[in-house]
């Protein structure tokens, strides 16, 4: 079964329904934002006057504990013997704290063993402190910053796909499922908790969940694979809505919902296996690495998650930064390596691209580790030997070891991976001492036939041709994807010259993803010209020599021949 591609006459339809889906998403993002921004510099100001906090659970009902006690859960029931409606929203909650008369706040609560009980909290008007401002203000931007980054590229990704490929129906697919994610995380995730997730939340979650579902398991190409993954259509809807329920266990949503999502993208292990190398293959490599990066730094969130206290006096300031621009870089990366796959763009770079990402994530864990380590090994010293006074300067010491440890290893690492996984500019560069030998054992069509190859593999032209200046005219030797060296396909022309002056053309075609070559291949294919030009003529030489003498024994054979069988005897030549 294939997704096909999007009748004309529909594509309109379609770009109307993508444009209010993103036009919803793009609405939630602003109304998120000043949601946050209300609710760090409002709402939370008034709970923090009554030496209150507040937490909103998974139903969206909100539970309050004192900062005597942050350990404690308690349900508001009533403010100054005022009731308060269990499903009041923070909004309006803090209107009434605020509005509450008097000094001192009476708020009767039940904990949650269903125990009532009293609190009166006095209501405190110093302004807050130079240094607790810069705290909060700290984390609420960071916490912003990086919301609105995920959330930005998310919707940037989803524009372009819908713009640049509006009649392919993987590109939709994601173009939607991308416009609906970028809805439902922080910051417009924390405005749906303070609403009581309205339907209008779970249809949207459900919605871009079935989608990139689907999507996952038709690209690139839009064919179910395996097979069997066509019962998706079907089976997805009931999952979609389930994943997106309220008072269902989270852990078992969450569970299903990514182990559905890494079911079907093993599909597309099985999809690469089969494949030959080509386009669809760096599409997939492209997915795989934004996949595998956006989901891993999300991975790395929750596993932080586990270490923050529970009371907000103790947390860690780096320590909620750190779980914060975590879980929204990766939610950022997710969509990259779709979005360079779908538009065709620089796919030849993938291989250079992941080992270089890959060599510097080594990097950068030896050089934390190094540098967690010797600070604590320089604390323990310093502590023993001066005292614990001088703990900032056993700090800046681990800092600079590991200053020294940087420069080394990413040499290290960085030559090791280019050694282990040399990528195809460095096969060209060695290419000119394979062409010596060739030049010597091989004819002039062979040699250019392997310096294609070795060219194709490097540059992925859409076609290419090598052309040999003759004494009367010019000789198409060997060719890729063309048969004539007038094919229009054939926009790049270099000249073939070495020392002792021109001997050919090489003819490229536009790369096949229709980019630029870059400035790396383009360098490396002029370093091969002069190998490819000496070697192409001492061929030439060579096999002509060898021509004549096979010409001339050819015809001392047919004289031989004609003597030994009684003829009568040849002409001298």
């Amino acid at each position: 079964m294939r997704l096909r591609a999007v009748p004309r006459r529909w594509v309109p339809l379609f770009r109307l329904l993508w444009f209010l889906c993103f036009l919803l998403a793009v609405a939630a993002v602003a109304l998120g934002t000043v949601h946050a921004l209300r609710d760090t510099y409002d709402v939370r100001p008034v709970f923090k006057a009554l030496a209150l906090d507040y937490d909103l659970e998974d139903n969206g009902r909100i539970t309050i504990h004192p900062e005597s006690r942050p350990e404690a859960r308690y349900s508001l029931i009533a403010i100054d013997d005022v009731g308060v409606d269990p499903d009041i929203r923070i909004p309006q909650l803090a209107r009434r704290l605020k509005a509450a008369p008097g000094p001192v706040v009476r708020l009767d609560v039940r904990s949650e063993d269903g125990t009532g009980l009293q609190l009166q909290q006095t209501r405190r008007t110093a302004p807050l402190d130079a240094r607790a401002s810069r705290t909060r203000n700290l984390r609420f931007t960071a916490r912003l910053t990086s919301g609105l980054l995920a959330c930005g590229v998310l919707l940037l990704c989803s524009f372009l796909l819908a713009r640049r490929r509006p009649s392919d129906p993987v590109a939709l697919l994601f173009a939607f499922a991308f416009a609906g994610l970028a809805s439902t995380i922080d910051p417009p995730l924390a405005m749906w908790m303070a609403y009581g997730w309205p339907p209008i939340y779970d249809l949207a979650s459900s919605l871009w969940f079935y989608l990139l579902l689907i999507a996952l398991a038709v690209f690139p190409d839009g064919i179910f694979v395996p097979k069997s993954y066509r019962w998706l259509l079907a089976a997805g809807i009931p999952l979609a809505i389930f994943v997106s329920l309220q008072d269902v266990n989270a852990t078992l949503q969450a569970f299903l919902g990514l182990g559905s999502l890494l079911a079907v993208l093993t599909g597309q292990a099985i999809r690469y296996r089969r494949l030959n190398p080509g386009i669809e293959r760096q599409q997939i490599k492209w997915a795989a690495f934004g996949f595998a990066a956006g989901l891993l730094l999300v991975a790395l969130a929750f596993l932080f998650l586990p270490f923050l206290p529970q009371d907000g006096s103790q947390q860690s300031l780096m320590l909620n930064l750190a779980v914060v621009l975590l879980f929204s870089l990766g939610m950022a990366v997710l969509p990259l390596g779709l979005l360079v796959a779908l538009t065709r763009f620089r796919l030849w770079e993938a291989d250079t691209v992941i080992t270089r990402s890959a060599a510097y994530a080594v990097v950068t864990l030896v050089v934390g580790v190094v540098w967690a380590v010797s600070s604590d090994l320089l604390k323990m010293v310093i502590e023993e030997v001066i005292g614990r006074e001088s703990q900032a300067g056993a700090t800046t010491a681990g800092a600079v070891i590991a200053a020294g440890i940087f420069s080394p290893t990413q040499s290290l690492v960085l030559g090791w991976t280019r050694k282990r996984f040399g990528g195809p500019l460095d096969r060209m560069r060695n290419a000119p001492e394979r062409m010596k030998k060739w030049a010597l054992t091989e004819t002039p069509a062979e040699v250019a036939t392997r310096a294609l190859a070795i060219i194709d593999d490097v540059m992925h032209p859409s076609a290419s041709a090598i052309v040999l200046d003759t004494a009367l005219s010019r000789e198409l030797i060997a060719a890729r994807n063309t048969s004539s060296a007038d094919d229009r396909e054939l926009i790049e022309k270099l000249a073939l010259t070495d020392e002792e002056g021109p001997v050919g053309t090489l003819l490229l075609g536009r790369r096949s993803d229709r980019n630029r070559y870059n400035r790396q291949q383009m360098e490396a294919v002029e370093e091969m010209i002069p190998a490819l030009a000496e070697a192409l003529r001492i061929a030439r030489s060579h096999h002509s020599r060898e021509s004549e003498m096979q010409q001339r024994l050819d015809e001392m054979a047919a004289r031989l021949a004609q003597l030994e069988s009684g003829g009568p005897k040849p002409e001298p030549a």
